[in-house]
């Protein structure tokens, strides 16, 4: 049923990069870097906020 679960998840990662990319490609140029570079910050940010937690979970 895990094996299930992940291969679900796996689709659904597919699905929504397949999503994004098709929206994307239907902006102009400018917009789409614009797009671009605010999701780039926005992953850096939810990396580094999993990396607090983690850490906060980890020592306290």
């Amino acid at each position: 049923m895990s094996l299930l679960r992940a291969w679900l998840v796996l689709l659904m990662l597919w699905l929504a990069c397949l999503g994004l990319l098709m929206w994307l490609r239907s902006l102009s140029r400018r917009q789409a870097i614009a797009w671009l570079q605010w999701l780039r910050w926005a992953g850096i940010g939810a990396v580094l906020a999993g990396v607090l937690a983690a850490a906060t979970i980890h020592f306290f």
